[in-house]
């Protein structure tokens, strides 16, 4: 098992939100740490940061152990050496319309992207080999691949709303090749494959960032948008706690990711070093006992993405079986994501369900393949059979469950397996209920009579919910996510009947046949 440790410093040349913050000397602070530390690192400059002198000098400087690359948002000068008019409020501007490639036109963001490589080039005497960004679209990814020979990749961690920018449904964590027609889902076939790895940033906690602040007051409503709980070391409930950092490596890096285990260290020097050196200083020295011992391998984002392609030629099954919790509730979690399908499974309160499953296809074209953002926000998206966020509302938490007599199947103990030789993980409730997770199916069994796995939902968001007929065998759906254009796809049973009754395939369930419930996925 080989367990991954990116440490990416990306660092901004100007601040408006804040301009007495020191960026210059943050990333200086954070190399120095590296340094101490022994640890190589990637630095993501954007391209204000670049047309300094100071910065790419100081690049140089640690070049011993940093690797420079781009952090591909676009900011004033870069907008005018492409010949571009600028629309921002400030020389840089985080909304998605200004501040990043979707918010132009293709031909236009290959203009951006050929002015920033030129310029790293004249600078570094090579084009970059690694890019980054919270989101970049699939024309822009495969440009740079093709015109540029880009070997590795970085995108935000699946958020909903935050900052405005939305990246839902997609691998949850380590990496994958996205699709030609939407960036952030795998492709299936290596004719529509970008085969560029896309590598997930910030380090999210596996059991509570899907859904943290859902629930509240026992009210659940997801249009409150999420708080925030990943491994940056300026968040006090997470990154910058000891004691989350201990139960994050030991979890993440369990064993039991099949493929690889991943996580993303660092911050953008935006937030300043005195926030940052909460959190910072306090990982590394846990990295270190860590690299020492061989429990993990600190790589730079080039060294990984190269690995990676040398080891996958599409992108392969992984999961995270999470055996412990870090908040009192004491919950469990797996996450397992090939490039068919996602899936999650949450042990809460000795029941044990599909908090999440979403479709992958390659053909599900996400907005920005001919057309710009025109608003300040953006959306990734892919295709939802059951999301445990989104279609939470009120005092319903939504979910596929297993249910005996109209009651929720209980049980105390909950346990993982996985097995890296067949891409498979098996989760369960002891042995009276098993879930069985592989290539291209989804196998639930139980052991007690009369058992059903039913959907609940909120009957008060049907319109909203992409549920639009079933038969005994096949359940059909269909989803725009952030485009105009509705997609239709449809989850099939090789096992099990489905019933239903209500507008919209609502009150849907599953019969297991011969005790068994077995979705066709992919």
């Amino acid at each position: 098992m080989k367990n991954i440790v990116n440490i990416i410093n990306f660092a901004r040349g100007v601040e408006p939100r804040d301009p007495n913050v020191d960026l210059w000397g943050t990333l200086e602070t954070e190399l120095k740490l590296c340094r101490e530390y022994g640890f190589v690192n990637t630095v993501l400059l954007q391209y204000d940061a670049l047309i300094q002198p100071e910065y790419p000098k100081l690049v140089k400087q640690y070049q011993d152990l940093s690797q420079p690359g781009l952090w591909m948002e676009v900011v004033e000068p870069l907008a005018q050496v492409a010949g571009i008019p600028w629309r921002g409020r400030w020389p840089w501007d985080w909304h998605s319309d200004v501040g990043f490639l979707i918010g132009y036109e293709p031909q236009e963001r290959k203009r951006l992207i050929d002015a920033a490589f030129s310029k790293f080039r004249e600078i570094f005497g090579h084009y970059p080999s690694t890019v980054g960004s919270w989101h970049i679209d699939a024309v822009s990814l495969d440009y740079m691949r093709q015109q540029y020979g880009v070997v590795a990749s970085c995108n935000c961690k699946d958020q909903y709303g935050t900052d405005g920018y939305t990246m839902w449904g997609g691998y949850y964590n380590g990496a994958y090749y996205p699709s030609k027609k939407n960036m952030f889902c795998p492709a299936q076939t290596l004719e529509n494959q970008i085969s560029l790895p896309v590598f997930r940033m910030l380090g999210s906690d596996p059991i509570h960032q899907y859904d943290f602040g859902l629930g509240q007051q026992g009210n659940y409503d997801p249009s409150n948008c999420q708080g925030v709980a990943t491994l940056e070391p300026i968040y006090d409930n997470a990154g910058a706690d000891p004691q989350w950092v201990d139960w994050y490596f030991k979890e993440n890096f369990n064993g039991k990711s099949l493929c690889f285990a991943y996580t993303q260290a660092g911050q953008e020097n935006s937030f300043g070093w005195p926030d940052i050196s909460k959190g910072l200083p306090m990982q590394f020295e846990k990295l270190k006992r860590m690299q020492e011992l061989g429990e993990v391998e600190i790589e730079t984002l080039e060294q990984s993405g190269r690995w990676f392609a040398g080891h996958y030629q599409t992108t392969p099954a992984a999961a995270m079986c999470i055996d412990s919790d870090y908040s009192p509730a004491q919950n469990k979690t797996v996450w397992y994501y090939n490039r068919f399908y996602r899936t999650n499974l949450l042990f809460e309160a000795n029941k044990l369900w599909i908090r999440d499953l979403y479709l992958f296809d390659e053909q599900f074209e996400e907005k920005y393949l001919d057309e710009k953002e025109t608003q300040n926000l953006c959306g990734f998206y892919n295709l939802p059979v059951m999301d445990g966020f989104r279609f939470s509302r009120g005092v319903v938490r939504a979910g596929i469950y297993p249910v005996v007599n109209g009651k929720d199947f209980t049980s105390p103990a909950a346990y993982w397996s996985c097995t890296e030789g067949n891409d498979t993980v098996a989760a369960g409730l002891g042995e009276d209920l098993v879930y069985r997770m592989e290539d291209h199916r989804l196998t639930v069994r139980c052991r007690a009579e009369g058992w059903r796995l039913v959907w609940k939902l909120p009957q008060q968001t049907a319109d909203a919910l992409p549920y639009q007929s079933v038969t005994p065998k096949e359940l059909f759906l269909s989803f725009a996510g952030y485009t105009r254009k509705q997609h239709r796809y449809s989850l099939k049973l090789e096992q099990g009947v489905f019933e239903a009754a209500g507008p919209h395939g609502s009150n849907i369930s599953v019969r297991p046949e011969n005790g068994a419930v077995v979705f066709r996925l992919g």
